[in-house]
C-alpha cells in the first residue's frame, strides 16, 4: 500500500476526530509478523456520528463521490463495507463488528505512530483473540506466530 496514502488516510481520520482501530494483516505488520496484505482493516466505533466522520475523512481522502454510499444505516445492517479507492490497489474494509463476538468496545489498542500519526492499533493478544477460531490459513499462521512473538498463552 502507498505510504503517502496512509499517512493523509490516518491524518484525516485524527482531524475528524474518528474512533477506529486498525485490526487485520496491516496490525499483524505493526506487531512484529510480516506477511504481505493488500487491505487496511478500521474497526469503527458504530455511532452514526463516528460513521459520518469516518465518511468524510475517506472523502477528503479520495474524493470520490460513491462514498455517499457509506451511511451509519448500511454499516448497522451489514456490520463490513469493503470500499475499492478509485485509482488505487488496495481496499479499506470498514467493520463495526464481527458477528456477536466483537464490537468496538471490545477491543484492545495501543497506540502505534505510523506514517508519523499516532494511529490505534489492535495488541497482539487482541489480534490472536479475533483470529484464533478462524479458518484461513492465512489467520492460524497469524496466531501461532504472534504466540510465538509475544509469548502469548491460551486466552
Amino acid at each position: 500500500m502507498d505510504a503517502e496514502i496512509l499517512t493523509r488516510l490516518f491524518r484525516a481520520l485524527a482531524e475528524e476526530r474518528v474512533r477506529y482501530v486498525v485490526f487485520g494483516g496491516i496490525a499483524v505488520n505493526v506487531r512484529g509478523v510480516t506477511r504481505t496484505t493488500e487491505d487496511l482493516d478500521l474497526f469503527l466505533d458504530s455511532s452514526p456520528e463516528n460513521v459520518e466522520a469516518a465518511r468524510r475523512a475517506l472523502e477528503s481522502v479520495f474524493e470520490d463521490p460513491a462514498l455517499a454510499e457509506l451511511t451509519p444505516e448500511t454499516l448497522e445492517e451489514y456490520g463490513l463495507v469493503r470500499y475499492g479507492p478509485p485509482a488505487h490497489n488496495f481496499v479499506i474494509d470498514l467493520t463495526t463488528r464481527v458477528g456477536e463476538a466483537f464490537t468496538f468496545e471490545d477491543l484492545e489498542h495501543t497506540s502505534v505512530d505510523l506514517h508519523g500519526q499516532p494511529v490505534p492499533v489492535a495488541t497482539a493478544r487482541m489480534l490472536v483473540r479475533m483470529k484464533r477460531g478462524s479458518t484461513r490459513e492465512k489467520d492460524r499462521s497469524d496466531v501461532t506466530r504472534l504466540r510465538e512473538r509475544h509469548g502469548i498463552e491460551d486466552l
